[in-house]
Formats: structure tokens, sequence, C-alpha cells
């Protein structure tokens, strides 16, 4: 397994005891994806999640649990992302300018573009489903 370069997160919040999942823009604007990105020299994988979680989404998060690392190509290059079960706790100033929907289970795993982000997300629900 190769050593996570990219970090990201599963973002969920109960609304009126529904629980919704975090789905944001690509920096395209092309696909649906997850919060993630490059974790910067000397940053742990944990921090990263959450920086990235603030400047993409402007949202403000805790970590609930580990995830698995997930493959993936970025420009044709493999690329290894560890994802993290994050409970959204509550806003800041986004640095990027990205559409983010909060959507059910199902209708984000249909919204996300990408294998990987799917997995993900499946995993994070699983592990929530299992929390007393």
């Amino acid at each position: 397994m190769a050593q996570p370069t990219h970090s990201g997160a599963v973002v969920f919040e109960s609304k009126d005891g529904q629980t919704q999942f975090l789905v944001i823009a690509s920096s395209n604007g092309l696909h649906w994806v997850l919060p993630k990105g490059h974790i910067e020299p000397g940053e742990t994988a944990e921090a990263a999640a959450l920086r990235e979680l603030q400047e993409e989404a402007g949202i403000d998060g805790e970590i609930v649990a580990p995830l698995g690392v997930r493959q993936f190509k970025k420009y044709e290059e493999n690329a290894a992302a560890q994802y993290f079960l994050v409970k959204a706790t509550g806003t800041v100033a986004a640095q990027e300018c990205r559409a983010l929907r909060w959507e059910d289970l199902s209708t984000a795993m249909e919204l996300l573009s990408f294998a990987e982000a799917k997995e993900a997300l499946q995993e994070g629900a699983a592990v929530l489903r299992a929390k007393p």
C-alpha cells in the first residue's frame, strides 16, 4: 500500500434525525467529489483532511474515525488518499468558491463521479451505522 499523498473527508451532519453527507464540486466544476487534497510537508493526514475541508467547503469538523486509504489517479499519476469520517461542527470562510450539497446517502452516491470517493462514502456510512 502506497504512503498517502492526499487526505480526504467523508463529512456528515444530522438534520431532523436524518444523516446527510457533503459533496462538493471539483476544482474544475465538472464532477461531484469529497473534500480532498495534498498532505503538506510536516502535516498529519488528519490535519490535512480538516484543512482541505475548510479551504474547499468552508466547513469546520471533528474527526470521528479513520477510514481506509483509497488509490486514485491524478493527471495519470497514481496517488493514495487517506480518508476520515468527519462530523460537521460549524462553518468558516471558504478559500475556494465551490458548489456544495448536503444529501442523503443514496443521492450522494449517485452524484459522486469517482469510484474511490464512492467507496470512502460507503465505508463512512457503514462506520456511522455501527456506532451505538
